[in-house]
């Protein structure tokens, strides 16, 4: 009986840790953003030489829009980690399951052999 549990657990285990990995490439591509999104505003700003008005106007359009990009992609990720982590939570929970009941499966088996081996000693 415990090894079906175990091979129950087992696939419930693996099937919190394929909904980790899905969910986890959406946290790197929110990462991606705010990394792309804080680039792109340094470099707005990295310009040294002087800039007429139209050019001061255009790199602070460009400036502006990298700042809401930045910040949405900020709000987009404080957003998605709470559930990473509760997601990371319940996989590592269902994996530990397993584990423990796999142990128990293996501790059962081990006891039963030790019971047959002193059994036929006796006779």
């Amino acid at each position: 009986m415990l090894i079906a549990l175990e091979r129950v657990a087992r696939l419930r285990a693996e099937q919190e840790l394929k909904k980790l990995a899905a969910f986890r490439l959406h946290v790197m591509a929110a990462h991606e953003q705010v990394e792309a999104s804080r680039a792109a505003m340094a470099q707005s700003y990295a310009a040294e030489a002087p800039l007429s008005v139209a050019e001061a106007r255009m790199a602070n359009a460009q400036a502006g829009r990298a700042a809401r990009d930045l910040a949405r992609a900020q709000a987009e990720l404080a957003r998605m980690q709470p559930r990473f982590e509760q997601m990371r939570e319940r996989a590592g929970r269902e994996f530990g399951r397993a584990e423990v009941l796999s142990e128990m499966a293996e501790n059962a088996l081990s006891a039963a052999r030790q019971r047959r081996e002193r059994g036929q000693m006796i006779e």
